[in-house]
């Protein structure tokens, strides 16, 4: 199979690139910039004409590129459909998102991957966005959800009235992992806790790692990775720059971010809804257990199995992080039976043979 991979350009990057002899890379612009520290007047309207600007280039890309199949990652303008969720119940709104997000393709089969808008109704403030999600099921051929309240939530809405989602494949297929370079490794060789975080710096539960740093806990310390823009690090640098804590943002070779899972015991996600980020994933791969915050489905984290469930707050984190600091031989244990379940269900071998053969029956019976 050859694969042609279409994605916003980022800072830095090229228009085309061929990492393999199977692979391109085409990005399309214009350049997606990240938030400046001091706001930008009238930055919210540029946003959005870049976002538009965008979609117009990917329409023209596509209409340009000859292929078979096409799976989609992410419906290309989302924010539209939160955009208009957020304003009540409007049907021309609703029928002009989803005509806007609607991909040139011809006859083609098409295949979206859900990352999180079948959980959405599971996040601390749910949007009434059903509306988009049935288009979502009515527009391609087969959606595939990485987590199972997702897939639970899309088979829901299939089975209420299955006439109008006719043959649509609907599939439970887990984010793939590379489980041969996040591997286990021992545990720090330190007397103090080192707890690490790894998400989206503009998540909503970062207050909690604010107040957990500022709480100074005996023998814990932190070491603070993921994706921060200039404005992330200058909001959080005076929490983040004392003692007993390192930054070590917006890693982006596999070598160092495979080292900070080395370098810590523990990862916290502060995530409240369902489902798991990849970082939950990578840190379980290495055998490091995982807190996370409880929810409907926090799979493949269950409490005292394969980390820690707790309430969103930092109290609990708190105490939590005071019982386990003089424990490093419990979380090896949790950690290797996180290592296990990870190999098990979300192994690249076993996640890409089950695309592969998606892929051949939807070409095959096309």
């Amino acid at each position: 199979m050859d694969f042609i991979i279409l994605t916003p350009r980022l800072p830095g990057t090229s228009k085309v690139e061929h990492p393999a002899g199977n692979i391109t890379v085409r990005r399309f612009g214009p350049t997606r910039i990240p938030p400046k520290p001091t706001p930008r007047r009238f930055s919210a309207g540029r946003d959005w004409i870049g976002r538009f600007a965008r979609l117009l280039n990917l329409r023209a890309v596509s209409k340009r590129t000859s292929f078979d199949l096409i799976h989609v990652h992410r419906p290309p303008l989302i924010e539209l459909a939160y955009f208009v969720a957020r304003r009540g119940q409007i049907a021309p709104f609703q029928r002009l998102t989803c005509r806007l997000n609607r991909l040139p393709g011809g006859r083609s089969p098409r295949v979206l991957t859900d990352h999180g808008l079948f959980v959405m109704p599971s996040t601390p403030n749910p949007l009434d966005i059903r509306w988009f999600m049935e288009w979502v099921l009515e527009e391609f051929d087969h959606v595939i959800c990485v987590d199972k309240s997702g897939f639970e939530r899309a088979n829901s809405i299939v089975s209420s009235d299955p006439r109008k989602f006719g043959d649509l494949g609907l599939h439970h297929i887990p984010q793939p992992m590379d489980t041969k370079s996040f591997s286990p490794s021992p545990m720090p060789d330190s007397r103090d806790l080192i707890v690490g975080y790894s998400g989206r710096w503009e998540r909503d539960g970062m207050f909690i790692l604010q107040s957990l740093v500022g709480q100074h806990l005996p023998r814990v310390r932190y070491i603070v990775s993921g994706g921060a823009t200039d404005r992330d690090l200058a909001a959080y640098a005076p929490t983040f720059l004392g003692q007993g804590i390192e930054v070590r943002a917006n890693l982006l070779g596999r070598e160092e971010l495979v080292q900070f899972y080395r370098d810590i015991h523990i990862l916290v996600d502060f995530y409240r809804g369902d489902g798991c980020g990849r970082s939950v994933l990578e840190a379980m791969a290495c055998g490091r257990p995982v807190i996370r915050t409880q929810s409907r489905d926090t799979h493949p984290v269950a409490d005292g199995e394969t980390g820690y469930l707790v309430d969103s707050d930092a109290a609990a984190y708190a105490r939590l992080l005071r019982e386990i600091a003089d424990d490093k031989e419990q979380l090896e244990k949790i950690g290797r039976r996180a290592r296990s379940i990870v190999e098990g269900e979300y192994s690249s071998d076993h996640v890409l043979a089950s695309l592969e053969k998606l892929y051949r029956d939807c070409i095959t019976h096309r």
